[in-house]
């Protein structure tokens, strides 16, 4: 029986062999500082709480950075995936920001490169607004005014605040955004919204998501499309992958770390990741999360240093670049006041993972067919 143990163990050791060599986060050197952008590097970026939302074009690997900075203004900037410099300033609507507790907050890129980015609504008597703009090359276009809704209205079933976290997908007058909400109202809690970016003010609000916390909102900090009708979505501890269709949403939980909010899906050669920042280390983490009810650790990255200031809002934002070919993909994340990591994330490819579970699968069947 002993003699049957050695090629087991052999293939297990085989398998997270290839992982490994196979799965990495790297600094992304040309980036900031050896893949950091700290805080003061650009006057965009800083400690006074004031840049919580951050999305990444899929297509050209820019950063979309929300900034409210008292001395700035609010605006929302591009910054270059390369470097970490400002490429431009996105034009903001005729008219200017207005409405909401924070006129800019969150971001989101559509597939297509597009950008969307909205605000911050804590009263009822507000708007939740999302402003487009068709690239994030276009420096001269005004911003669109895509979504701008009263949290009065129905459609919001009593939705009180909106807007802390937002993500989008789809292309450019027809894209989707979804943000997390809070409800008043006893056992309303787990609350996220979804719209078109269109102009027409059209949403969906989804309470009490069956599968989900009741006691807080377990979408309040971190959200990210699958697809279109299935995103993931956190507060730190579970992340819930959450199908939606019709007025009916349903949610599978799989855990995290408590301080890992902000998320960002990805589906390289049919192989589903998630990558997600601890708020409070800065540590950036990938997970496997084929089963999403059994999320598995790859790898961990951090290229801060020294002592950070704290994040007490848990706010931040994490997104995937580009394919650089092969396995391997840039990745940006930021924790709220802990500046910007740029990242190249190689990817376990699909037959290690395969191999993996195999070897896992052969050895447990052995110990369960072991004898006393």
């Amino acid at each position: 029986m002993r003699r049957s143990v050695t090629p087991l163990l052999a293939l297990c050791a085989v398998a997270a062999t290839a992982v490994s060599a196979h799965a990495q986060l790297a600094p992304l050197t040309t980036f900031g500082t050896n893949g950091w952008l700290a805080p003061g590097a650009i006057p965009q970026l800083d400690t006074s709480n004031s840049q919580r939302g951050m999305a990444v074009s899929p297509t050209t690997g820019n950063l979309i950075l929300v900034d409210r900075d008292s001395s700035l203004g609010n605006n929302a900037y591009v910054l270059s995936g390369t470097t970490g410099a400002v490429n431009g300033t996105l034009t903001p609507p005729a008219g200017g920001y207005t409405g909401g507790t924070f006129v800019v907050n969150g971001a989101g890129t559509g597939s297509d490169g597009s950008v969307y980015v909205g605000n911050l609504a804590t009263s009822t008597a507000s708007s939740f607004k999302v402003y487009s703009w068709a690239s994030d090359s276009d420096f001269t276009t005004p911003a669109t005014v895509a979504f701008n809704l009263v949290l009065t209205d129905p459609s919001w079933g009593g939705v009180n605040r909106v807007g802390d976290v937002m993500a989008a997908t789809g292309s450019f007058g027809s894209a989707q955004w979804v943000t997390a909400g809070s409800n008043s109202a006893a056992g309303t809690n787990s609350t996220f919204s979804v719209g078109t970016a269109n102009g027409s003010n059209t949403q969906t609000t989804y309470t009490a998501v069956p599968g989900t916390i009741s006691a807080s909102n377990g979408y309040r900090l971190g959200l990210s499309f699958v697809d279109s009708d299935t995103i993931i979505g956190t507060q730190g501890t579970t992340l819930y992958t959450t199908d939606f269709s019709g007025s009916t949403a349903t949610a599978q939980a799989g855990t995290i770390g408590a301080a890992q909010r902000p998320v960002a899906y990805l589906n390289h050669s049919g192989v589903a990741y998630m990558a997600t920042i601890d708020t409070n280390s800065s540590t950036v983490s990938v997970y496997n999360m084929q089963d999403p009810t059994n999320l598995q650790l790859l790898f961990t990255g951090n290229t801060t240093s020294g002592t950070l200031t704290a994040n007490a809002n848990g706010t931040g934002g994490i997104g995937w670049g580009p394919s650089l070919g092969g396995d391997s993909y840039t990745l940006f994340a930021m924790s709220t006041n802990q500046g910007i990591q740029g990242f190249v994330a190689t990817v376990p490819e699909p037959t290690s993972l395969g191999l993996l579970a195999a070897g896992a699968g052969a050895l447990s069947m052995f110990r369960r067919r072991r004898p006393a």
